[in-house]
């Protein structure tokens, strides 16, 4: 997935934060929210006040580029963590004022409350951006693509994608993981963003497009670049004043992505507009992939407009770079963790993976991988995307929210807090997942083995802990491809330690373990991935 941009050039930055601190004063002299919200207190300000002076504002806003991730640390462990379990506020560029963070006990009180009263749509999509990077509206506002996806990527259904999953896994790894810079011992130096971006890129897209489409090389490489100008587009978009500023500059940053856009419908659409046709002649009622189940899913809303085979063409690029993105994340990020350890606990890893995967290809019936799960369940814990999420905004003039959870008793039986509409509520899910009371002793470190460990052992913390793990979202807006997801995941994972060798290129700490393996940068509210990790990768026979 990941193509270099040129948005992230150090003049283009630079650039953007010049234009970002005049605008941001000018914001500040004309947006005005209230100073203070009772029993919310404001971290980054003057503790002492929780007031914002003249020029307070816009040197938080401004700083929350960098420390949005500290504040948000900070911030959970005065007013989050059990026994006070209170909501605090952090000033946010993202929405050009402050963003309240409730606290964990208020999760299933809160995201369950009516759309009416708190509002998913708009904030999700301020959080990825899609209307600067996507050229039909009703695409992301008219979401019926997702139907789709939990009828076919549902619990039950997802296993019959796993046989043509092994086929473009073993045929992406053949590909791309074995020419560039081959030497004489076997082993090939890769990049390893671009190398899983690759392989991901053809999983994705021969499950949400399907062939002759999945097949073309041209189409593959343009959807990823696609991919990864969405990625780098909305990480700058989110660092604009919304307002004006966003309105007016952030087409700009989505330029790159329209245009890569622009090269995949030039090959998709005359495909997608030939399926079209032969339905609507009555024929092709015999292919069954997503594709078709798409198209006869737009087919059943009466509206001839759905039937633009641009439209379904976006639609199903608009999924496509959500996997994309998701798998290559969290699989680049697993490597990294692996790879990284100490060379002992590294082979003690791979030969009890190995082991599974050897022993459940043997059963008859399809296994769970526990060891391979519990491995991805562990690295996602430790690699948020974001510092908080779970976004909704206020809907309604005014929302009383009860700092109880009535059904669990947790909470402050004292507290209400008062919002108004438009105000954004998050949740601190990256803390959340590194809390000790949680997932035990050492939260910060990589232990392949928690999840696994805690379900042999039959303590219950098993069930909490994944309660606790919210990487898909939570509740009815959770993500409708996470069981797809977390199979591909496990399929990937199980092809790699089978199948190859690899180790990281860089320096090693003093345990043994590689200094480069968990190196990111927070922008904001989003964790910046290190790009330039570089692999060696050896077939294994």
């Amino acid at each position: 997935m990941m193509a270099r941009s040129a948005v992230f050039s150090p003049t283009t930055a630079l650039l953007a934060f010049i234009v970002v601190l005049a605008i941001v004063l000018q914001i500040s002299r004309k947006k005005r929210q209230r100073e203070s919200r009772e029993n919310i207190t404001t971290v980054g300000i003057d503790s002492k006040t929780n007031r914002y002076g003249i020029t307070t504002r816009p040197s938080a806003l401004l700083r929350s580029l960098i420390s949005t991730s500290e504040w948000a640390r900070d911030g959970y462990r005065i007013f989050s963590k059990a026994g006070r379990q209170r909501a605090f506020a952090i000033p946010s560029m993202w929405t050009g004022s402050d963003v309240v963070v409730l606290p964990p006990s208020l999760l299933a009180s809160v995201l369950n409350r009516p759309e009416t009263e708190l509002a998913a749509h708009h904030a999700q999509l301020d959080t990825i951006q899609l209307p600067y990077m996507m050229s039909d509206s009703d695409v992301y506002d008219n979401p019926i693509q997702y139907d789709v996806v939990r009828r076919t990527m549902s619990r039950q259904n997802v296993r019959s994608l796993a046989a043509p999953t092994a086929e473009a896994l073993d045929v992406a790894f053949s590909a791309y993981w074995s020419t560039p810079h081959k030497n004489d011992d076997g082993w090939t130096v890769l990049n390893n963003w671009d190398a899983c971006g690759k392989v991901f890129t053809r999983v994705a897209m021969l499950s949400l497009v399907g062939p002759p489409l999945c097949h073309d090389e041209e189409l593959l490489d343009w959807a990823r670049k696609y991919a990864s100008s969405v990625i780098t587009g909305t990480a700058f978009i989110n660092c604009l004043p919304p307002g004006w500023m966003r309105s007016g500059a952030g087409p700009l940053f989505g330029l790159q992505a329209r245009y890569y856009q622009s090269r995949c419908l030039r090959i998709m659409v005359p495909v997608i507009r030939e399926r079209v046709q032969k339905l609507q002649d009555g024929g092709g009622r015999d292919v069954d992939d997503f594709l078709q189940s798409t198209i006869l899913r737009c087919s059943r809303t009466g509206d001839p407009g759905q039937m633009n085979p641009r439209r379904i063409a976006l639609r199903l690029l608009g999924l496509a770079t959500m996997s994309i993105m998701g798998l290559v994340y969290v699989f680049t990020h697993c490597i990294g963790d692996i790879y990284g350890m100490p060379s002992q606990k590294r082979e003690e890893l791979l030969a009890a993976l190995r082991a599974e995967c050897e022993r459940e290809a043997q059963a008859d019936d399809h296994g769970e991988f526990s060891l391979l799960d519990s491995t991805l369940n562990e690295s996602m814990r430790l690699n948020n995307i974001s510092v908080t999420s779970l976004a909704r905004d206020v809907a309604t003039d005014t929302l009383h929210i009860s700092g109880t959870d009535s059904k669990h008793g947790h909470g402050d039986d004292d507290v209400f807090y008062t919002l108004s509409r438009g105000d954004r509520i998050v949740f601190p899910t990256q803390n959340m997942h590194r809390d000790e009371d949680v997932f035990g002793k050492n939260p910060g470190e990589f232990d392949p083995f928690r999840f696994s460990r805690e379900l042999q052992t039959g303590s219950g913390r098993f069930d909490d802990m994944c309660k606790s793990l919210l990487v898909f979202g939570y509740g009815k807006h959770a993500c409708p491809g996470r069981h797809y997801a977390m199979q591909t995941l496990k399929q990937t994972l199980a092809y790699v330690v089978v199948n190859y060798d690899v180790a990281l290129i860089g320096p090693v700490d003093s345990d043994g373990g590689y200094a480069l393996r968990g190196k990111r940068q927070t922008l904001l509210n989003v964790n910046v991935p290190n790009i330039d990790l570089k692999t060696r990768v050896r077939r294994r026979t």
